[in-house]
């Protein structure tokens, strides 16, 4: 545009601004996608009226208020024109402009090979003139093919050309494909995008992991892969797209490969064409992302001109997902359409508006004995309510509620509320269920039929295509589809815990064959909820999950129904990655279905929640680097170093441990090896990093690990397997210890320092966690919580099978496995034998021995069995208060860490003494925000105090609650200043927003602070206790600290904080970083003459009282979370010294409180150890 066209259009600017409307939004969308794939929040815009308008320095935001709002670049609006604006929170004010340089219907040249191809086949220079040519899609059957390949084809290859001029003027590179069953894709002989196969590369007559039907030809969209690092991909000139296409079996129903490839430009120009619209870019320059994303509970759109004015305004509220707002096409009024269509006139199908009311049922279902009248509610003035008892989705034609249901069998009760010229609301969903009884929990599945069991529609259905064996490849529950359902969650007791509509898909591998499906669960906007907000699982401190699934046990269905959710928790405490388990009974739409375990979904929420990270920032791979979320450069990258450097040297070795948490790599193989997982490494492999982090692995699905392979689930002696071999040798036996599975392992095996931590950290789990007596214990807990339901689930499936058997078999290899483990770790890393190593420590309280810096071992006696030439450390740690003396036995030294040879069964004492020299004050827990209170609220935090008259040094030390998986480690160079402060945050942001004015703080901590019980615990580095609080928001404690705006304050920093009494509530929204109460003091505290002894206490506690006053006297003996144990005594005590003896052998080891109280109103807590 030229310059005096450009003033022009700024001097009328203000003339026509009016003109410009925000014309349609969708605030949760799930259609459309940007150039990332994404499908963010989009706003529309329209010029209505006869004249351009120039939007250079005109705003949009979503605050009235907004000092720094997101500004449009230079840009015209022209009359009759619309411009899409992406509300993703991406900041982009770039236009650019998508150009599909590849698209259905072009020349390929392709082969269907019958032996393996040139591995330079996806090279630009190959020479491809004797392939034959066509034009693209290529496969068989579906109608979507437009060069038929011969039915039965095992895979097709395909190969095109196109140009690029300019690589300066591409911002991104996306690949789009339609495909069935398999894909690999390379440019210039580079791998950019691959799906549901394995092998690097696949071979030419290699099947698909699993059936993937092609989705155009059904009316949906090929699958979107945006391509990294193009720039150091593509040349100037001429480029090469090549594609290996596979199916899943010759047997297979069809077979399609359809490519897109789409260049999104700086500038607007003549490559390629215009992307098609099964690409859904919703125009030419859909590229402006705005920095804020849209509510769907509501919220106002503010459009200001270059001066400010505001031009347009929209607010809307509880916008459902994929409904827009806008203007109508028939007035000026805002209203809601249910087809949005960006960048194009506003639908003509349009409503007044959305019903925002919510069924209300009378009685919230779960186990019913007797007829109920169930009652309808909460539909408003012109709503009215319909229900359906047959599971389906009411619609207009659904039975109309107009008085009570009478229930007297098991039913499901669909309803929603309508409204004439409205878009109805979601529907909501209760069920009731007659004469039942669990005793664990039970979920209530209920979604149409018609999504579940129609033939060409259901997703649990054989359909037509399906194989006639099993797992039955091509059936409709192979396929990647999604269907609405509604699930309910119910105690034990019968109670409702949560409901939700949400997303359901069937989920696993083989297990998909089995008549009990896995599902899995996701929650969308377009179902209601963009998260589940419950605890499914006590033991984790996050309760929120995208995702979720209701797992069959996989291939250890109708055996022990224990397995991996057995086999993976006993890895608690270890630092690897696994899902928790629940086990439940289930219902599906009113049908007892069954058991099925919850199981966390692996995804990048699932460690994004564990590792306390963002989930864009995770890169996840699977099998052969395969990329689940990110990208796969930095680890090929790694196995590209490994290739070409050997790991014997030790430079490079600590270059690999640059880049994999080796910690967490050994562990994992570990417990796979010593299980005899043969469905890994070349299976059920996943691995991820975050930003800045290093590669760990993830354990999930270990069906075949203690005693189990699918091909003989009842051979009793697989404990006899030498699986170290299986991953060592390098002689690949089956599809699970391909040469690339096993590389990592081989590779770094052969580093002295990798194969000394790797033995060690084996013989340290074989004398602790893997102990038979450990883990037959372990599964037989496991299997206990499921025992009374296993009847009914093996009745509901027709099976025969003792699933009790098949814990046998686990425990068999529990209790036989041991031996073997140990004979092959010699055997295959050429060792002469292993010894015993027999450790002794007579004062356990006083101090606990480090073994090889992983067991902490606090038992008086301990033997294990460790590996000459390999050798262990040994660290004797004291305790506070106490200080270590000497090793004697096989080693005499008074350093705290030795290193001992295993060359034959070795003793060693470990000596502990009392502290005689002066020591350093502890830092003292001070205090404690476990609740705020709604209208001043900094989130959760703790202060600490440092009494010493010098710096403290508190970096890698731990703060935890009284549950040992919730730790924060202090970061490095964490320094608590003489007698001063330090503040630990839950959120940084909450915090500082409330004490503006502080800036001594750190953290964040990923777990809460209970409201009602819970501890604060200090560690060093060692994991030593520095210190520890058990408090409660009842009494003994003060309890204004519960959200009434007051914290935790003690008095002083001299008092023992274990006491409730030396804590109060000194000053609303606490004192961070200050002291508690200038006035306080220990002085001010009476002291009283009474006495407990001995402290710690045997058998028997002696209460020395003396008495001054005539009184009635209560004592009273309570716990640390201010339980009342029990009265001691109550009555009347003479003068003078009094002794009242109480027997302590009823209680377990801990700290304990003795309250003594008088009818006058004096009282005093003391507390004492029981050892």
């Amino acid at each position: 545009m030229n310059f005096i066209r450009l003033c022009c259009f700024l001097i009328f600017t203000q003339i026509y601004s009016q003109d410009i409307r925000i014309n349609e939004l969708v605030a949760s969308n799930s259609i459309f996608q940007d150039e990332d794939g994404d499908t963010p929040d989009w706003i529309e815009l329209y010029n209505y009226g006869s004249s351009p308008v120039s939007l250079i320095n005109w705003s949009i935001s979503d605050e009235e208020d907004d000092n720094n709002p997101w500004v449009f670049p230079e840009i015209i609006l022209s009359e009759d024109e619309y411009m899409l604006l992406w509300a993703s929170n991406k900041n982009r004010g770039q236009l650019t402009y998508p150009r599909t340089l590849i698209t259905e219907g072009d020349l390929f040249k392709y082969i269907t090979p019958t032996s393996s191809v040139s591995s330079n086949w996806t090279n630009i220079n190959y020479n491809d003139n004797s392939w034959s040519e066509g034009s693209s899609g290529f496969g068989y059957s579906d109608g979507d093919d437009s060069t038929n390949i011969p039915s039965g084809t095992i895979s097709v290859f395909i190969r095109k050309d196109f140009t690029i001029s300019d690589i300066n003027n591409i911002v991104s590179l996306v690949l789009d494909i339609d495909y069935d069953d398999g894909f690999v894709a390379y440019i210039n002989g580079v791998e950019v995008a691959r799906a549901n196969i394995n092998g690097s590369p696949p071979a030419y007559n290699a099947t698909t992991n699993t059936d993937h039907e092609a989705q155009i030809y059904v009316g949906g969209y090929p699958e979107r892969f945006v391509i990294d690092n193009f720039q150091n991909i593509l040349i100037e000139g001429t480029n090469t797209l090549s594609i290996q296409a596979h199916n899943v079996s010759d047997t297979s129903s069809d077979l399609t490969i359809i490519p897109f490839l789409t260049g999104i430009f700086t500038d607007d120009n003549s490559q390629g064409v215009f992307p098609p619209d099964v690409l859904q870019y919703a125009s030419e320059n859909t590229s402006l992302h705005t920095d804020f994303k849209l509510s769907s509970s509501g919220e106002t759109i503010y459009l200001r001109d270059n001066s400010g004015n505001l031009v347009d305004s929209l607010s809307f509220e509880n916008l459902q997902s994929d409904v827009s707002i806008g203007v109508s096409t028939n007035s000026t009024n805002l209203v809601y359409f249910q087809t949005t269509t960006p960048n194009e006139e506003n639908d003509n199908s349009e409503s007044a508006g959305i019903v925002s009311s919510v069924v209300q049922f009378s009685d919230d279902g779960g186990p019913v004995n007797n007829t109920i009248n169930l009652s309808l509610s909460g539909n408003e003035d012109g709503e009215y309510i319909r229900y359906t008892l047959d599971s389906s989705e009411p619609d207009y034609t659904s039975i109309f509620y107009d008085s009570p249901i009478q229930i007297n069998s098991t039913t499901v009760v669909r309803a929603k509320i309508f409204k004439n010229n409205y878009i109805p609301g979601y529907s909501d969903t209760r069920s009731y269920f007659y004469n039942i009884n669990h005793e664990i929990p039970f979920v209530s599945i209920v979604s149409d039929p018609y999504n579940l069991f129609d033939n060409d529609y259901g997703i649990y259905e054989l359909g037509d295509d399906a194989d006639g064996g099993f797992p039955y490849f091509g059936a409709n529950f192979w396929e990647d589809w999604e269907r609405p359902a509604h699930f309910s969650l119910f105690n034990p007791d019968g109670d409702l815990e949560i409901e939700f509509n949400a997303g359901i898909k069937i989920f696993g591998a083989y297990s998909r064959g089995n008549a009990q499906k896995s599902f899995s669960f996701f929650a969308r906007g377009q179902y209601g909820l963009s998260e589940f907000d419950y605890p499914f699982f006590s033991e984790l401190n996050y309760s929120k999950f995208q995702a979720f699934i209701l797992r069959n046990s996989g291939n250890d269905w109708l055996k022990s129904q224990i397995k991996d959710a057995a086999n993976t928790s006993l890895m608690y405490g270890t630092d690897l990655e696994y899902q928790s388990h629940r086990s439940v009974a289930s219902y599906l739409n009113g049908e007892y279905w069954g058991l099925y375990n919850i199981r966390e979904k692996v995804n990048e929420h699932f460690l994004a929640s564990k590792a306390n990270v963002d989930p864009d920032e995770i890169d996840i791979l699977t099998n052969n680097a395969e990329i689940v979320h990110g990208t796969n450069e930095e680890y090929l990258n790694l196995i590209n170093f490994i290739s070409g450097n050997s790991l014997t040297i030790q430079e490079n070795y600590e270059y690999v441990k640059s880049k994999i948490d080796i910690d967490n790599f050994i562990i994992h193989n570990v417990i796979q090896i010593y299980g005899d997982n043969r469905d890994w490494p070349g299976n059920n492999i996943k691995f991820w990093k975050s930003d800045g982090g290093k590669w760990r692995w993830i354990l999930y699905d270990t069906d075949f690990s203690f005693a189990g392979q699918w091909w003989d689930w009842s051979v009793n002696n697989h404990y006899l397997v030498n699986t170290l071999d299986f991953v060592l040798s390098g002689n690949q036996t089956t599809w699970a210890n391909a040469p690339w599975a096993t590389f990592m392992l081989r590779n770094l095996i052969e580093n002295l320092e990798f194969r000394n931590k790797f033995v060690n950290r084996y013989a340290d789990e074989m004398n602790t966690r893997f102990l038979p007596s450990d883990v037959v214990q372990h599964f037989n807990d496991i299997y206990e919580v499921i025992l009374d339901e296993v009847p009914d689930h093996i009745e509901r499936w027709n099976s025969d099978d003792d699933p009790y058997n098949y814990v046998e078999l686990m425990i068999n290899f529990a209790v036989n496995r041991p031996e073997y483990a140990k004979e092959h770790i010699l055997s295959e890393l050429d060792l002469p034998n292993y010894h015993k190593v027999s450790l002794e420590n007579s004062t356990p309280d006083f101090g606990f021995i480090r073994v090889n810096n992983n067991l902490k071992i606090q038992e008086q006696v301990w033997n294990g069995d460790y590996f000459e030439e390999v050798p262990i450390t040994l660290k004797a740690v004291p305790e506070f208060g106490y200080a270590f003396s000497h090793w004697s036995g096989a080693i005499n030294s008074s350093d705290e860490e030795i290193t001992l040879d295993v060359n034959n069964d070795k003793f060693l004492e470990a000596h502990f003494v009392e502290d005689q020299t002066p020591t350093d004050l502890n830092i003292v827990i001070n205090e404690i925000n476990y609740k705020s209170s709604d209208d001043f609220n900094p989130n959760d935090w703790i202060e600490l105090y440092n009494p010493n008259s010098y710096e403290v040094d508190i970096s890698n030390w731990i703060f935890s609650d009284d549950n040992d998986a919730n730790i924060y480690e202090f970061p490095e160079n964490t320094i608590i200043q003489q007698e001063s402060y330090l503040v630990v945050v839950k959120d940084i942001d909450d915090f500082s927003d409330s004490y503006a004015e502080i800036s001594n703080y750190v953290g964040e901590f990923d777990f809460g602070l209970s409201s009602s019980s819970d501890a604060v615990r200090l560690f060093n580095s060692e994991m030593v206790i520095q210190d520890e609080v058990y408090y409660t928001s009842s009494f003994p404690w003060p309890n204004l600290g519960n959200g009434d705006g007051y914290t935790l304050e003690l008095i002083s920093p001299s008092l023992d904080n274990s006491l409730p009494e030396n804590w109060t509530n000194f000053n609303e929204h606490g004192s961070p970083n200050e002291v508690n109460s200038p006035t306080a003091n220990t002085n001010s505290i009476e002291q009283t003459s009474s006495v407990l002894w001995p402290n710690p206490v045997g058998n028997s506690l002696n209460i020395t009282l003396n008495i001054k006053y005539l009184d009635n006297y209560t004592i009273e003996l309570y716990d640390l979370k201010g339980v009342n144990l029990k009265e001691i005594f109550r009555g009347t005590l003479d003068l003078g010294d009094s002794n009242i003896f109480y027997s302590t052998d009823n209680l377990s080891s801990g700290v304990y409180l003795i309250k003594i109280s008088s009818d006058s109103g004096n009282n005093k807590m003391m507390k004492f150890i029981k050892k």
